[in-house]
């Protein structure tokens, strides 16, 4: 029976027979109401304010959670709280993941905290500013940290979830563009675990790259899109941090080309998306071959500009009408540069064209890779070595061809004593009956030129 009395409602219990009711200790009582609260609130969700904050030398935290009617105690037990990435204070907003307890002897409720999260995402934004300002005093996020990223590398550690898009978008673009060695740590990239995973993972792969022959040119930490909540955890301290100590250089996936992160600022390269990141950290196959098309062709070029030099200072030493033999070396040797070109370029032809044919297996790429790497490195060696020989061998010749015609030149005839006789007209008068047809002669020595008349008196 209810009656109303001044606008509230009151049971009467003047009428009611209570022979039936079972009657309870206190402790059976408060066993009672400690079974119904924590089977009934075993997950909660409480939205309030801190306040009363200590943490214990047990490592245990306590605070007040509080509204503006009510207030309710927060424990959170040291091995939880090892593993929370956000540092709470005093006035902070937050939204207290747990399940209610109770302490019987002293009829009491709590709140037990598995996980704590800012409430709203102004709070989260003004936590991830004053976190950022604080970073950049120390310095984590200067120009001058910034390792550079290998050319070409040889393997690639993936940090993110295993199911998630970004792998496999990553996965498809490394196919599309080089065949590397892929290795992935995978991670969960949201949650309340998530970043304490991603650092783990990062300082993980640093210690096995150090310690094992086989090393990680280039990480690759990230996730595809999600909401601003999602993407917190690449914004913890421990994860920035975790990226700026690495020995590897980082680049940095957060999400789509929107989308900023700490994570961003502290990696050494940051890309738009996971995909841009695979783009960013390998070149392609066609724009590696067009780089070694273009040195061949500059390696042609210098020994033929060697060897047209070479012949430029040869002529200055030759007979006349030498010309027509240095000319027959010269031609030979052009045919013998085309048909160096040439098989240069069919080695580099046929080498792409294996390439194509092959398929990157995600799972064992290492000995295909590394056979490709083998066959390229000794194709180049075979390129520079065979050059070398033949610029070699070519300098000789042109040094025996010099000292030959050099031998047989006429200034050296001159020095030897002997005299190069011309007429007017400078034609080489060779016997004796040509003088008599002329009046005055030229005579070539060695040092110098003298004229003489011809006395057709002393004529024999």
């Amino acid at each position: 029976m209810y009656n109303l009395k001044n606008n509230e409602s009151e049971m009467d219990y003047t009428n009611i027979d209570t022979t039936n009711f079972k009657e309870y200790t206190v402790t059976e009582l408060s066993s009672a109401l400690k079974k119904t609260i924590e089977v009934n609130f075993d997950v909660v969700h409480v939205r309030g304010e801190i306040s009363s904050l200590t943490v214990a030398r047990s490592g245990h935290t306590y605070f007040s959670l509080k509204d503006d009617l009510n207030i309710i105690q927060v424990v959170i037990w040291s091995r939880v709280s090892q593993s929370m990435s956000l540092n709470l204070e005093e006035g902070m907003e937050v939204v207290v993941i747990g399940k209610v307890s109770t302490y019987a002897p002293q009829s009491k409720y709590n709140l037990i905290a598995s996980s704590i999260e800012l409430a709203g995402e102004g709070a989260l934004l003004k936590l991830i500013e004053d976190r950022r300002r604080k970073l950049a005093e120390e310095g984590l996020f200067d120009e001058k940290h910034k390792k550079p990223l290998p050319y070409l590398p040889k393997t690639i550690g993936i940090i993110t979830s295993q199911s998630g898009a970004a792998f496999h978008d990553i996965i498809i673009r490394v196919k599309e563009r080089f065949p590397v060695n892929i290795l992935l740590i995978p991670v969960l990239v949201q949650g309340p675990e998530s970043a304490k995973q991603i650092a783990e993972a990062i300082d993980k792969i640093n210690y096995y790259s150090k310690n094992n022959k086989e090393k990680i040119d280039v990480l690759i930490v990230g996730r595809g899109g999600g909401s601003f909540e999602d993407l917190m955890a690449f914004n913890e301290e421990i994860v920035v941090r975790a990226i700026f100590n690495s020995a590897i250089p980082i680049i940095s996936a957060v999400g789509h080309e929107v989308d900023n992160s700490l994570s961003d600022y502290a990696a050494d390269k940051r890309a738009p998306t996971p995909t841009a990141a695979a783009e960013i950290a390998l070149p392609e196959k066609i724009t590696i071959f067009n780089e070694i098309d273009t040195l061949s062709r500059r390696l042609i070029n210098s020994v033929k500009n060697k060897i047209d030099f070479s012949a430029e200072n040869l002529n200055k030493y030759s007979l006349p009408k030498s010309n027509v033999f240095f000319d027959t070396k010269i031609i030979t040797l052009d045919m013998f540069s085309e048909k160096l070109k040439s098989k240069i370029n069919v080695f580099i032809d046929s080498y792409l064209n294996r390439i194509e044919k092959n398929k990157l297996d995600i799972f064992s790429p290492k000995k295909y890779c590394l056979n490709q790497e083998i066959k390229l490195s000794a194709l180049i060696k075979l390129l520079v070595s065979s050059y070398g020989k033949i610029l070699t061998q070519k300098n000789s010749n042109f040094i025996k061809i010099s000292n030959a015609l050099n031998l047989l030149s006429y200034n050296r005839t001159l020095e030897r004593g002997f005299a190069l006789i011309k007429d007017e007209k400078n034609n080489t008068i060779k016997r004796a009956k040509d003088i008599s047809k002329i009046t005055k002669i030229n005579i070539k020595f060695f040092d110098g030129l003298v004229s003489a008349d011809i006395d057709k008196n002393n004529e024999n």
